[in-house]
């Protein structure tokens, strides 16, 4: 039975063949092989914005500004600057009407104290919300009080922020009622005066005619 080649026999049909010599490779392919890094020079610069069309050089220009060289973003950049200075003057402006409600707060109270203890409010004058008040009362202290259809009693502090609008409704409804409080309050004041002036009179004269008569 015959046996095929073994390895030592195809091991020595390799060595009949003639083996390429190897060349050692240089790493160091010098100077001209490497690649010299790119600068632009300012000149190059300007004759290259020069050598573009109008529309282009102006979005070449412009791009540190306008990443999309579009009016729409310049418009949303303005539009943004626009609400900031809008948010800035709003902010001052209620800072201001802090102000100015504190003062009528108290000017209010000091002319209510020696007046009346309420105002009375018309429902009707209320904002549709409150629709359901059945009675409404102004306080001295600058608070509403009102009462709804289901008897539910509640205080609202007019001088707070959220109730700004609604103060403005109270006061378009009370000032006339107010200032007819302060005719009322003259006129009574005018007929005590005019009832106590004839009684004081009169109690002279009696007076007067006692001590004549003691004498």
């Amino acid at each position: 039975m015959s046996q095929g080649p073994t390895a030592e026999d195809l091991h020595e049909e390799t060595d009949d063949f003639p083996q390429p010599p190897i060349e050692d490779v240089d790493d160091d392919r010098g100077e001209e092989s490497q690649v010299d890094e790119f600068e632009l020079d300012p000149d190059d610069i300007e004759v290259l914005e020069s050598s573009l069309p109008s529309e282009l050089s102006k979005d070449f220009t412009n791009s540190e500004k306008d990443p999309r060289g579009g009016e729409a973003f310049e418009g949303v950049i303005n539009a943004l600057r626009t609400v900031r200075d809008n948010v800035g003057y709003t902010c001052e402006l209620i800072a201001e009407e802090d102000k100015i409600v504190g003062a009528f707060s108290q000017a209010l109270y000091n002319m209510m104290l020696p007046l009346a203890k309420t105002l009375p409010v018309d429902p009707s004058s209320l904002p549709v919300e409150m629709s359901d008040v059945k009675n409404a009362n102004v306080i001295p202290e600058g608070k509403l009080l009102i009462r709804r259809e289901d008897g539910r009693m509640e205080s609202i502090n007019l001088t707070d922020g959220a109730n700004r609008d609604l103060l403005i409704e109270v006061i378009k409804d009370v000032m006339p009622k107010f200032s007819s409080l302060v005719t009322e309050q003259r006129e009574r004041v005018e007929r005590r005066m005019s009832l106590l002036a004839s009684i004081t009179k009169e109690l002279q004269n009696i007076a007067e005619a006692l001590i004549s008569a003691v004498k």
